[in-house]
This record gives C-alpha cells, structure tokens and sequence, in this order.
C-alpha cells in the first residue's frame, strides 16, 4: 500500500475513533451526565413568581424543584451576584466586587460600560463552570453571562457571545437550541442564557410597576418557546435545566438619599461605587480611612453601618481581596448613597428601582427552579445560597469542582433519594422576639421580620444545627438557640398554633 494512503487510512481511523469515543460529559445514551443549561432572568424577585400568569415558569417549577428564594452575595449587583454564582465564592475571593470596581495594583477602574474591562480576565478570579466543564473535557456555551467573554485562567468557553443587549429573546432561545443540535462531538454539555428585560423595566419603572410585570410576562413567553424547542427534540425532561436571577429589586424615591459630600471632600477620596453602598478609597494627601470612617454621620436615618476594610459583617464575606475598598459605608435598606452634583440632574421618576443591599433583606433575593431528572416533581426547598449551585452543577454534570465557598448541604437530599421530605414551618419565641424557620433535610432559612438567612445543615452532636458565619440555628426538640451577628438569643421556645 501507498505509504501516503497508509498515513491518510491511520489518521481517518484516528479521527473517527476519537469522535466515537468522545461520548461527552453529557451524552446521557452513552450513561453520562445529562445536558445542564443555566438560566438567568436578571432582576426577578423572589415573589414575583406568584403574582402572574407565568406558564413557562409554573410549568417548570410544577415538574421540578423550587426553592423559597435564592440568597446572593454582597454586594447584590448584577456582576458580582452572576460571578458568585458561576464560581461558588464570595466577592472577596471573586475579586467582582461590585459593578463598577477600582484596582489599586493596576490603578484601573471596572465599569459595566467598558468591553475592554468586561472582556479581561484580570477582573475575574476562581473557576467559572464553564471552564470546570471544558477542563473535564466537556463542551461549554454561554449566552451572555457576566465573566464568560473573558480569557479566564487562559480559558474561554467553546461557544461564546458578546454581550448585546438589544439581542431579540427568540434569538437568544433559537441560538440555544441549535447548539443543541450540533452533532454530539460538537454539542454542549454546559449552556447558559441570559434575560436582562425584567432588571431594566424594574430600575426604570419600579418593582411593582405594570412594565416590569408585563417584562416578565414577555421572558416567560420566550421560555415557553424555549420548552417547545426542547421538548421537540425529546430533551424537556431529559436534561438537567436551572432558573435562576442575581438580586431581586426595591422601591426607591429622591426623598431617600444620603449625599455623601455632605460629610466627605470628594475631590480627596475615590469612590469607585454607589448606591446602597459607597465604596471610598483613600488617596494621597487625602483623608486616611479613620478619618473617612469617623466623618460619616452613623445618626443619619439612611445610614445602616459603616466599616474598614477587614471589618465588615463576617457573613458578608467582603474584607481581604485587594478590590475591597478602604472604607464601605451601607446604606438602609431602600435608602441610597450619592452626591449633589448627581442629584441636581437627577428628576423625578427617572429611576424608581435598585438592589445591592444585604443579601438577606428578602427584596435582594432571586429564584431558584431546578428542572430535570435530578430534581423530583413538586419538591420545594428553604431559601438556598447562590454559592452553593456550583457545587450543585459539578454534581448534576459529574465533573470534578474547583474548590469553592459553598457547598452541597442543601442539596445532598435530593440528589441521594427521588423525592424530598416537604419542609417544615417553625416559630420561635425567645423572650420578647419570634422566629420564623423553614426547616428542609438540607438546609434551613431562619426568617427575621423582613431578612431571611439560608443556613446548610452544619455537624451537631444532638439535634438539628444550621450555620453560615455569624448566623446560627441550633434546634434541640422544642427548645432553640439563634445567633445574628452579635445578637444572641438562648432558651427559644417553640410556638405551636
């Protein structure tokens, strides 16, 4: 034989070996992993699930699992939630600490509107999904997703969008669905999308306002196309599917607004973010950071706290990335912080909506919907931590995870039985405060008027204990401990109707 036919033969047979081979991470005929797509509708509140007509959402959440609400990181901004959730870490080991951030080693500035920075991986630290996948020899494809335009760890996904937000929703669905339809050597076995409608109606218009619930409407229209799409193909059921969005979204009014310059020189700090909080950088011949911290007034009525940095809420976990800045101040909830110049052009009405306070204030929390053969029809969860879905989709795609703040408490449950045990309502009466705790096999949200803290189940000699940093529920028959912070209450007592 031709010694060059003989080469051409051999690396034919090489090729088509390899294509058969490659089953994928997620060919489910050849006994692997299912698909996983993530879904993200930006800005939608935990509750707003239940004051439509929503049947693309009904419909999944029905067949699936849901959760209460799912609790973000701080601060609850759109990159820094997104990221948090892709890589299972806190901003202070995501480096995303807000949507507009400043790096004192570099001496740059991040800002949502700049491609150049959005598409560097210098601002992105850990392990995104997509590169977990891509590294487990997986194929991954994102549609828009803060962090996946950039070269992270000298990694992007295999298929990937720059972000447009004009981009039609069908367009976004049809693109999904063809690369479902690639051959199964060039299929995904990670996809991502994205909806940014109901975010830009909710800042504009409000979270309760007719435009942002008509917004929705239209994302679970898309969705609607999207189920069609799958189950056209034999794939609704048949792959693992999870909705989620980064925040949810209050009311704000010009009546609540602290100006900033009314205690502070701007022109001798660097404030790289603003809104529900400031974050203030020192600068040379400026005031340092003590002199920063005891110039905020702490009486002013939209002033919840301020600290240094290292001193922050420990359940924050915002304290030792070099982006965390010199001084944060937080405002209360529904209150924001700006400066006069600002609001001298500001009207009326131009902006009635934001999120970025503490995470556990229930309007900051998003949803969770998980869809597929993992998650058991109707089953209902306690509000979950976005920092553990990492984990959650390294399990569902059995790639091995990068090491992350999270965790698969919550989840363990379900993925180790075909049904899950309903969650239990609690209350508790310590002294002259009550409790309310939603108590899953997993996982427990410990609710305090208008916060709710998702804790994992934590190792306890007898009873129940649910913990996350500062935050503790520790269940002993009809008798309870709860800690928040430096609050500490002992000797609760079960309340039964």
């Amino acid at each position: 034989m031709n010694s060059a036919i003989r080469i051409a033969l051999l690396a034919l047979l090489a090729v088509t070996i390899l294509i058969g081979c490659r089953s994928g991470i997620g060919d489910a005929s050849a006994g692997a992993a299912p698909p996983l797509l993530l879904i993200s509708l930006d800005g939608v509140r935990h509750d707003y699930l239940s004051r439509d007509d929503l049947p693309a959402l009904q419909r999944l959440a029905g067949e699936g699992v849901q959760a209460d609400s799912l609790q973000h990181v701080f601060p609850t901004k759109t990159f820094a939630a997104h990221y948090a959730l892709a890589t299972g870490l806190y901003a202070e080991n995501s480096g995303v600490v807000a949507n507009s951030m400043w790096d004192p080693k570099r001496k740059a500035r991040f800002s949502l509107g700049n491609r150049d920075a959005v598409s560097d991986g210098y601002w992105y630290d850990g392990e995104p999904i997509w590169n977990t996948v891509e590294k487990a020899g997986g194929i991954a494809a994102t549609y828009f997703w803060p962090g996946s335009e950039a070269q992270i760890g000298g990694m992007r996904p295999t298929y990937w969008k720059v972000y447009a937000g004009d981009t039609p929703h069908d367009e976004r669905v049809d693109q999904v669905l063809a690369w479902l339809d690639l051959p199964p050597d060039e299929r995904p076995d990670f996809l991502t999308l994205y909806f940014s409608a109901v975010d830009s109606a909710g800042h504009r218009h409000g979270p309760d306002a007719d435009p942002t619930r008509a917004a929705l409407r239209e994302v679970d229209r898309a969705l609607g196309r999207l189920l069609a799409g799958l189950e056209a193909r034999g794939l609704l059921g048949h792959m693992n599917i999870l909705v989620t969005s980064d925040h949810g979204m209050a009311q704000i009014d010009l009546e609540r607004y602290v100006l900033l310059d009314a205690f502070l020189p701007l022109d001798q700090v660097n404030v790289s973010d603003w809104g529900p909080a400031a974050q203030v950088w020192t600068t040379d011949g400026g005031p340092d950071a003590d002199a920063i911290f005891g110039a905020i007034d702490l009486d002013h009525p939209g002033i919840r706290r301020v600290w240094k940095k290292g001193e922050g809420p420990a359940r924050y976990r915002f304290d030792d990335h070099q982006r965390v800045p010199d001084v944060t101040i937080e405002a209360e909830p529904g209150w924001m912080i700006s400066n006069k110049p600002y609001m001298a052009g500001l009207q009326r009405g131009v902006l009635n909506g934001m999120h970025g306070w503490d995470p556990a204030w229930r309007p900051m929390q998003g949803i969770f919907i998980g869809h597929g053969p993992a998650f058991p029809a109707g089953g209902r969860l306690p509000t979950v931590r976005s920092v553990d879905l990492y984990s959650l989709m390294a399990a569902l795609m059995e790639v091995p995870p990068a090491s992350t703040d999270g965790s698969l408490a919550a989840f363990e449950p379900m993925l180790e039985q075909a049904a899950l045990a309903p969650v239990q309502d609690q209350q508790w009466r310590c002294g002259q405060k009550q409790f309310s705790a939603r108590i899953g096999a997993g996982s427990a949200a410990l609710i305090d008027g208008d916060r709710g803290y998702a804790l994992p189940r934590a190792a306890n000699a007898a009873g129940l204990r649910f913990a996350d940093a500062d935050v503790e529920l520790e269940i002993d028959g009809d008798a309870a401990a709860i800690r928040i912070e430096d609050q500490q209450h002992s000797g609760c007592v079960a309340v039964v109707d």
